[in-house]
């Protein structure tokens, strides 16, 4: 996902929630598209997953998943969007974010179909994969793809049940250098790591509604004290910086409980920072780091 993944995935986080107008939805059933441009690495993933992946003809330089996604044209990113690129790959689909509605409005100027979905609550995540579904004509697809999930947060939920719930803090993005801990962005209440902690059995220890991206300091760790840290970054390609130095740095916050019980977690994966199908993945990974005494039965959860 390059290296302006914490950009990216903030702007994700801090999108505002989008309802879908039900005429919108049954419209793409009569006309399904061919040429489809993803401007989202979670809506190419979504794409893909859904079987769509051959009508993908052009995604952002962010979408590295799948590998097949890497060899399609690259039309910019979230802010410098190439709309003349798109309009040359004769594009009959884009699918963007909700709050790219400027790229919306000149898309549509063009005569050319949208879709706008937000992806920064697990809701979000499943309506997304309902529309996008409906709109390139795999809706049964998707139907299957949210049963399937469906069925693995149920499965986890009841695993988890009886189980006590630690405070959790998950660090969203932070600097790299000596100083990474003097300003973090940590999960609010109001974002699919959230909801992916309630499932997995704990409590973040982030309680306010608002802001819908903490920004802490070193101070506001202290005080907030989780009894869990976890530290999500994307591939190790992404970084240029070792992970060791970051963990180092987590361990010299001696009065806090996560490292005086050594539960510092560093989630070093793509899935971890992007809101898409594989979020089923993290929640598998945040189970077994909350409750490890049910690594046995992570194994059957396919």
């Amino acid at each position: 996902m390059l290296h302006n993944w914490p950009l990216l995935l903030l702007l994700i986080l801090l999108q505002f929630s989008f309802t879908f107008p039900v005429k919108a939805t049954t419209l793409w059933l009569k006309q399904a598209p061919s040429r489809i441009v993803s401007l989202s690495p979670h809506i190419t993933e979504t794409l893909f997953a859904l079987g769509a992946g051959s009508k993908v003809i052009a995604v952002t330089r962010y979408c590295d998943y799948p590998n097949e996604a890497i060899a399609l044209p690259s039309i910019g990113g979230l802010v410098d969007v190439n709309i003349e690129a798109i309009v040359a790959l004769n594009a009959d689909l884009v699918i963007l974010l909700s709050s790219q509605q400027a790229v919306q409005q000149q898309l549509k100027s063009l005569g050319i179909r949208t879709l706008t979905v937000s992806s920064r609550t697990l809701v979000d995540i499943k309506s997304t994969i309902r529309h996008v579904g409906i709109a390139t004509g795999y809706q049964q697809e998707a139907t299957q793809l949210l049963r399937h999930m469906t069925e693995q947060i149920t499965a986890m939920q009841l695993a988890v049940k009886p189980l006590a719930k630690p405070t959790v803090m998950i660090s969203v993005s932070h600097p790299l250098g000596d100083n990474a801990l003097h300003s973090v962005y940590i999960a609010g209440q109001q974002d699919f790591y959230n909801d992916l902690l309630q499932i997995a059995g704990g409590e973040n220890v982030y309680r306010r509604p608002y802001p819908i991206v903490p920004h802490i300091s070193l101070e506001g760790i202290l005080n907030l004290n989780p009894d869990v840290i976890i530290d999500v970054f994307p591939e190790a390609d992404d970084l240029s910086v070792s992970l060791d130095a970051i963990y180092a740095q987590w361990m010299t916050l001696e009065s806090v409980q996560a490292v005086q019980n050594e539960q510092v977690h560093i989630i070093q994966a793509d899935y971890a920072t992007i809101p898409g199908p594989r979020v089923i993945t993290l929640l598998k990974h945040l189970v077994s780091i909350l409750h490890p005494e049910l690594a046995w039965y992570q194994g059957n959860l396919k």
